[in-house]
């Protein structure tokens, strides 16, 4: 079967038979003082999926067409970060090498936020041996990537992830 695969950077985004739009958006994003550059990609009458926030300039994003048969399964069959299955979650936001879902997204922005403490088996890791499930960055400097369960999302991600709730319950 023929279809289309868009990566991002080198990293697979989205894979489909049917990708029926496709959007990039550049906006301000009020709350942060800042401009962010997002993909969507949407497919036959499911919602249009968020792919990628902060996109800067010299990204690479690549559509092709693929054969499906070949293509690898790498899709999180659910949240890489508490273990629940899709079928147990609200929503799960997806990157090429993790998906964390609505409960995980909603406690760890809290905690960082109210500068609480994270959830049972969660840590804030600075060591270069981490990389974001979504970015593929390091930690930097200025903070740590939230970890938890052998899968990791930095702040700026964590952020992207918690606006995309936020922009499926103002639909609502």
């Amino acid at each position: 079967m023929v279809g289309f695969r868009i990566t991002i950077n080198g990293n697979t985004y989205c894979e489909s038979d049917d990708i029926s739009a496709l959007t990039m958006v550049a906006e301000v994003v009020a709350r942060r003082t800042g401009y962010r550059i997002s993909l969507h990609a949407g497919s036959g009458d499911a919602p249009v999926q968020w792919l990628a926030a902060d996109l800067k300039i010299g990204d690479e994003i690549v559509i092709r067409v693929v054969d499906l048969a070949e293509a690898e399964e790498t899709s999180p069959l659910g949240c890489s970060f508490c273990g629940r299955e899709v079928p147990d979650v609200s929503t799960l936001v997806q990157g090429p090498a993790a998906a964390i879902c609505d409960d995980c997204i909603r406690s760890f922005s809290t905690a960082l936020r109210n500068a609480t403490q994270l959830p049972v088996g969660a840590s804030i890791r600075g060591d270069s041996e981490w990389r974001c499930g979504f970015c593929s960055n390091q930690p930097t400097n200025g903070g740590g990537l939230v970890v938890r369960n052998g899968a990791a999302v930095c702040p700026e991600c964590l952020r992207a992830c918690s606006d995309i709730l936020d922009e499926s319950a103002n639909k609502s």
